[in-house]
């Protein structure tokens, strides 16, 4: 259990009432990067749920926990000495307030560029004697991380048979590609009977507009994702593994195969939850479009555009709205 100090927890106390967290579903789909049938179990995954679960993944638990540590460190100083960091624009610190148009949520994150030198003076400043430490353990993470999803974005074009296997991890490993990192912290919830009137979730409903994303959080439930069908259900939380989630961007790269995840994260009455998310974006001239290898004689159902077009409209949006509707050539059945 992870609990952070009372001044994290205060800043929300103008945010009111929580959403309980309901039955986990037991379906969610695994996939085990040592098994040689994994390439086929992702598109299966990917075509059914946009959302996977990976194991033996090769990121080391020393990774994992030391970048944890330290975002928790982060997370445990004074607001006052947070909002140095911030406001979010967009890297930076930022509590509550969820991008530029009024969402708002039960949350407190940093978002950072995943560029090794990234990390702000101004950021580095408010981590106090030894901000390398954080640094350290922020590239140490990212860099396993993204060699892992880049392994996972092969054997998925490999399972999609698509000839050339690079097709979406080149666009990740290009030193011009636009991915983003994100720690977020989930205060535990305030007494039900203390919060009344109305409801609240830790994070709005989304898709992701990136090619992929990869979270991984602590041992506290919240996350959530819809199905096909529209109804919610809770993913079972595990510390050890990273849940990949299909973006907006390879949504359209498939002609609407795969389909990004609608997914939200709800609060959490006991403990905190801290989440790790490394979205993989390609650079911001990298036109979008579907493979032609994936078409077969199909109609494209979206105009091209570019990354930074996508991302320009994405950051004008609320939430929870349907991103990629401006950019649909047809309607889609």
């Amino acid at each position: 259990m992870v609990v952070l100090s009372k001044p994290a927890i205060e800043q929300y106390s103008s945010i009111r009432n929580c959403i309980p967290s309901t039955t986990f579903y037991p379906g969610i789909p695994i996939i085990d990067l040592s098994k040689p049938d994994s390439k086929n179990l992702i598109v299966k995954a990917c075509e059914e749920f946009g959302f996977f679960k990976v194991i033996n993944h090769g990121v080391p638990l020393e990774f994992i926990t030391n970048l944890e540590s330290e975002a928790i460190k982060f997370f445990s100083l004074p607001l006052s000495e947070k909002e140095k960091a911030g406001p979010p624009t967009p890297l930076g610190y930022g509590n509550k307030r969820i991008g530029p148009n009024g969402d708002i949520g039960w949350v407190e994150y940093l978002l950072l560029t995943t560029n090794p030198d990234s990390c702000s003076h101004k950021f580095l400043s408010v981590l106090g004697v030894n901000p390398e430490m954080f640094r350290s353990a922020l590239n140490d993470y990212i860099l396993a991380v993204k060699k892992m999803t880049c392994e996972v974005l092969e054997l998925m074009a490999d399972g999609l048979k698509i000839p050339t296997s690079n097709v979406f991890s080149k666009l990740l490993k290009d030193e011009k590609s636009d991915s983003v990192f994100r720690l977020n912290h989930y205060p535990p919830c305030p007494d039900f009977q203390t919060l009344k009137d109305s409801n609240m979730v830790g994070f709005g409903e989304h898709t992701d507009p990136q090619i992929i994303s990869v979270l991984r959080s602590n041992n506290a439930s919240g996350l959530q994702i819809s199905l096909r069908n529209g109804s919610w259900i809770s993913v079972p939380p595990d510390q050890n593994s990273f849940f990949f989630l299909v973006g907006d961007s390879l949504q359209v790269m498939t002609n609407g195969r795969f389909q990004s995840v609608r997914h939200r994260v709800l609060t959490n009455s006991l403990k905190s939850r801290v989440s790790m998310i490394f979205f993989g974006g390609p650079p911001l001239s990298e036109k979008i479009a579907p493979l032609p290898a994936l078409m077969k004689g199909e109609t494209s159902l979206y105009k091209e555009f570019t990354w930074l077009e996508y991302k320009t409209s994405a950051y004008n949006t609320k939430l929870a709205d349907n991103r990629l509707g401006h950019f649909e050539r047809i309607v889609a059945s």
